[in-house]
């Protein structure tokens, strides 16, 4: 599809926390996760999901708190299709702490690149990065995106969803963080 940069706005409802925004010839999009009604249970699943009118349908679901899904226990659906995913929270380095999809014939790494450089989604021959941008307060930071190579819909769809799903474990700091949390919802740290 060709490279182009795009923004994400934050908002915080009652309903909804997420971000929306155009990008580029996919026009409007919205990445949420729907804050629960009651106190949620220990373990219990929560789902983010992307509406588009260009892009596949997809979902990404996971334990996690306040209605906003972790990658522990993660699973996602693009378009119908189940993807394969695979992390180790355990990891030391960036590297081996990076996710890993798989949707039909393409593998896919979505890693954080730094506190200031953002995470970055890529397979063969596509990048789609995601950065922090401005500040808004009490909603969060806007994100600047691009896409590089030969991303398309799908590749943009994945990367979309995953900013309205806790992807902290993903840094040092967050795997640090999140050992308790881990702890608690697997009763022995794995489970991912």
């Amino acid at each position: 599809m060709g490279d182009f940069t795009f923004e994400l706005v934050p908002y915080n409802n009652d309903a909804q926390r997420g971000k929306r925004g155009t990008v580029g010839p996919y026009g409007d999009v919205q990445a949420f996760y729907v804050k629960p009604v009651r106190e949620p249970r220990q373990g219990e699943q929560f789902r983010a999901e992307l509406v588009s009118e260009h892009l596949p349908e997809t979902y990404f679901t996971g334990t996690g708190m306040g209605g906003q899904p972790s990658l522990a226990k993660g699973r996602m659906q693009v378009d119908q299709t189940q993807l394969d995913v695979a992390y180790n929270w355990r990891g030391i380095r960036r590297a081996s702490r990076a996710l890993h999809l798989r949707y039909e014939d393409r593998a896919y790494t979505y890693a954080a690149k730094g506190s200031r450089q953002g995470v970055e989604l890529s397979r063969d021959g596509a990048k789609v990065a995601l950065k922090n941008g401005t500040f808004v307060s009490g909603v969060g930071f806007h994100r600047v995106g691009s896409t590089h190579g030969s991303a398309d819909e799908v590749d943009l769809a994945i990367a979309l969803v995953l900013e309205a799903v806790d992807v902290e474990s993903l840094t040092l700091g967050g795997a640090i963080g999140g050992v308790p949390f881990k702890l608690l919802n697997t009763g022995d740290g794995g489970g991912e």
